[in-house]
């Protein structure tokens, strides 16, 4: 390329070297860069005008972005969506009641009662507080409740193991297991002759054999 060209160039607008018109989309004046950029091919100098041109609309954009001028497209779109609202209020008000109650629906979320936070069963004093109950329940309640204590803590076991991280087969195995140890020792105290005696003055021999499946299973729930 000559130097008239080169000098032609130096004179000529960033809209000019990139060939698009003032107010011009970005969008519009990337793909103008891209073009110019391929028409140059090895003429190292027109590139960089082309880059340096490009840079000067970019900016300009954003600082016309930041002191708050939009462009004509905008300012058309705004009027555009005026009337647009304007035809529905006239034509549909039930839209517009509408439309009016989903805003003050958003606006009235943001001035909410906060939530109210119930306790984690992660904490270990709950976990306690919930064993001694179901111990307490266990002595109290009829033998026949006996199962259904056990087979709820069995769950709960199951489930706090789920929780931390455990599969669910996992998690039922070992609920199983600390349940089948606990009878085992359940049985061998109803043979103990102590055991014998208590049970013949307070506590039944199905109470005796299912404290120690309760205290091992709770065990369970509290530590792992």
């Amino acid at each position: 390329m000559d130097s008239n060209s080169s000098q032609n160039n130096n004179e000529k607008s960033p809209y000019e070297i990139l060939g698009v018109k003032e107010g011009a989309a970005f969008e519009d004046i990337q793909k103008a860069r891209d073009i110019k950029v391929k028409e140059a091919g090895e003429d190292l100098i027109l590139k960089a005008k082309i880059e340096s041109s490009f840079d000067q609309l970019l900016m300009g954009s954003l600082k016309a972005r930041q002191s708050g001028n939009v462009s004509y497209e905008a300012v058309s779109a705004s009027k555009k969506e005026k009337q647009i609202n304007q035809v529905t209020i006239n034509n549909f008000p039930l839209l517009s009641k509408i439309k009016n109650f989903n805003n003050n629906s958003k606006n009235s979320s943001q001035y909410s009662l906060p939530k109210i936070t119930t306790p984690s069963f992660d904490n270990l004093s709950i976990k306690i507080s919930v064993g001694l109950l179901f111990l307490i329940l266990l002595f109290i309640s009829p033998d026949s409740n006996n199962r259904i204590l056990l087979s709820i803590s069995t769950l709960i076991l199951t489930y706090t193991q789920i929780k931390s991280g455990k599969r669910f087969i996992g998690s039922l195995g070992w609920s199983v297991t600390f349940l089948s140890i606990g009878l085992i020792f359940g049985g061998l105290l109803e043979n103990n002759s102590f055991i014998q005696e208590v049970s013949n003055n307070s506590l039944s021999i199905q109470k005796i054999q299912s404290i120690p499946a309760m205290v091992i299973l709770w065990l369970g729930i509290i530590f792992l």
